[in-house]
This record gives structure tokens, C-alpha cells and sequence, in this order.
């Protein structure tokens, strides 16, 4: 992209204000792993990196290790179509599990999954073999895959999955509308939700 993903903007806001304000209302707690952005709602808290390495695996044991809360939700701060029926989904069977995870397309989605803070011992073990792929833990965890079958029941169109890794991606996404609804209540915007 050229410049940090956080600093993306959707319309006339940033891509983290636009997730916290779809997502944000489901959680007691919104918490963002990494350099801290200065125009976010003051109930959203920032934890700093605690890996000198750039690797989402060390983003996910940072912010596990911060959260307030034994089970969080991991979101890539790329990834603005988070529908709020997947999210409620994949809380809804994390009972028993380290980490509940969608299967789409043959593939983990990982930065899109929930984690109990339980995954700690093999996210560190991982790092400290300088092994970075979020997936290679799994097989020391309890796993709870969500098959396609079920994620394209809460999102039909696996929009949820989408990122944006390019310019070109940034500019076909001004021209989409955000499928479903935020959890909680958002402030209005003006003209469509772009």
C-alpha cells in the first residue's frame, strides 16, 4: 500500500473508526494491537507490540496478552466486511476451544478468528522457534474449525474475508457497499455506508 493499512480511509473515516463502529458494540472491550491512531473513540484501548518482529502471530499473542478478557476476537485491521453474523458464530462455539476458526475454501482464516487466551504457551513456544504462520500453532490447540457450509450461512458472500493489499483493491472497495447491519447502534452517516 505504501503507508500503514490502520491509516486506510472509507469515506470520511478511518478503516479501524468504520470496524469499531460495526463491530465494536458486541465487545466490552476494543483493543488495537500496534502504533496507536489518535482519532479513535476514547473506550478503544491500544496495546503496543511486545515482539520486536512483524508477524501477526506476535500482534495475536500481544493483544491476548493485554486483553482484559479470556476469549477475543482477532480481526486484521485490512479487513473492513467483518460480518457481525460470522463474528456471533464464531463466539458462539468457542466453548472448549483455544482458538474457533473459519474453513473456507480448504484454508484457515486466522485473522478472523476467536482466541482464548489458553493458545498463549504454543503462540510463544512458535515464536520463540522463529516460527511466524498463525496456522502451525494450531496443531498444539484445541481447534474448532467453522465449516464453509456454516460461515456462508452468517455471510452468504464470504465478504468477511475480503482484505485490501493494494491500491487498486482500495479503489474497487470505494465503490461497494458494507454488507449487514454494525452490532450496536453506530452514528449516522452521511449519504450510503461506503
Amino acid at each position: 500500500m505504501g503507508f500503514p493499512k490502520h491509516r486506510i480511509r472509507i469515506g470520511d473515516r478511518s478503516i479501524l473508526q468504520h470496524l469499531i463502529e460495526r463491530l465494536g458494540g458486541a465487545f466490552d472491550e476494543v483493543l488495537i494491537v500496534g502504533a496507536a491512531p489518535t482519532d479513535l473513540p476514547s473506550r478503544v484501548r491500544c496495546a503496543e507490540d511486545l515482539h520486536p518482529i512483524r508477524s501477526p502471530l506476535a500482534g495475536i499473542h500481544s493483544g491476548l496478552t493485554a486483553a482484559a478478557h479470556d476469549l477475543s476476537f482477532v480481526i486484521g485491521c485490512d479487513m473492513p466486511h467483518v460480518h457481525p453474523s460470522l463474528v456471533k458464530l464464531l463466539i458462539g462455539r468457542s466453548t472448549g476451544a483455544d482458538v474457533v476458526v473459519p474453513r473456507v475454501g480448504g484454508f484457515y482464516e486466522p485473522l478472523c478468528a476467536a482466541y482464548r487466551r489458553t493458545a498463549l504457551p504454543a503462540i510463544e513456544r512458535a515464536i520463540e522457534r522463529r516460527c511466524h504462520k498463525i496456522t502451525a500453532v494450531y496443531e498444539d490447540l484445541r481447534v474448532v474449525e467453522i465449516l464453509e457450509a456454516d460461515v456462508r450461512e452468517a455471510d452468504p458472500e464470504l465478504r468477511s474475508f475480503i482484505n485490501i493489499n493494494t491500491r487498486d483493491q482500495l479503489t474497487a472497495i470505494a465503490d461497494t457497499r458494507f454488507s449487514g447491519e454494525p452490532f450496536g447502534p453506530a452514528p449516522p452517516t452521511p449519504g450510503p455506508n461506503r
